[in-house]
């Protein structure tokens, strides 16, 4: 299943890749992240026990799965002075022994201390009583929480800020009756700050875009701006800097 590796409590145990350790962020407090851990070994036999580890393999919790469900752990994670002391790590067993243990989860990396990257935006042409308005939704699919989105002018006029909850889009509507103009959407954390290049909102570069024809009575539009805005429609284009 894997490498054998000296466990820190004592005696050997088997490292295995099929001992998946994920998480997903619950509440975000000033020093603290109530986060929801899960440990899974699709494999092994049942019933089996999962273990969550501290640093230095101290047992923080168990729990036996007579299912196929992975074990999930509800725990508050407070900001320490080392990092070390926020790695986590899972061990599986079964009537048989030890199964394995899953790769080490690096929470202070992953909560206080990744930057924000990979920002992506994606947007849809809403009609409504007043118009047609765009929905532009942005998700940057790493760093650190909390993330802050806004939707950023050309000239840095922040017109829009959400904080949605970690690993969720925000979502900005740009009502085209009102407002357009060249647009961005940034997302930012404690680490760093990331912006996704300006692009042209108007309804005839959107109607072009989305339909592939210019709507009746327009002669020219702006060339860069009828790329950007046809990649982005057509879903080719992942915003990022």
């Amino acid at each position: 299943k894997g490498l054998l590796q000296l466990y820190p409590m004592g005696g050997l145990c088997l490292f295995s890749p099929d001992v998946s350790i994920t998480y997903s962020v619950l509440e975000v407090y000033p020093r603290s992240r109530r986060v929801l851990i899960m440990c899974y070994a699709p494999q092994a036999p049942r019933p089996i026990t999962y273990t969550l580890l501290a640093s230095r393999g101290v047992q923080v919790t168990t729990k036996v799965m007579n299912n196929d469900n992975p074990a999930s752990f509800n725990i508050n994670v407070t900001l320490k002075s080392s990092p070390d002391l926020l790695t986590y790590s899972c061990r599986a067993s079964s009537a048989q022994g030890v199964y394995g243990l899953s790769a080490k989860l690096q929470l202070y990396w992953e909560l206080w201390a990744k930057p924000v990257s990979q920002l992506q935006v994606d947007l849809a042409l809403l009609e409504g009583d007043e118009g047609p308005t765009v929905e532009l939704s942005c998700l940057a699919s790493s760093g650190s929480p909390p993330i802050t989105y806004s939707l950023v002018g050309k000239d840095g006029r922040v017109y829009a800020q959400e904080r949605p909850l970690h690993g969720q889009p925000a979502f900005f509507f740009i009502p085209l009756s009102q407002m357009s103009g060249w647009f961005r959407c940034q997302a930012e954390n404690s680490v760093s700050a990331q912006r996704t290049p300006a692009c042209m909102l108007t309804l005839l570069t959107l109607f072009t875009a989305l339909t592939g024809e210019l709507p009746p009575g327009a002669t020219s539009v702006l060339a860069g701006s009828l790329v950007s805005i046809a990649a982005i429609g057509s879903g080719m284009l992942g915003w990022t800097r």
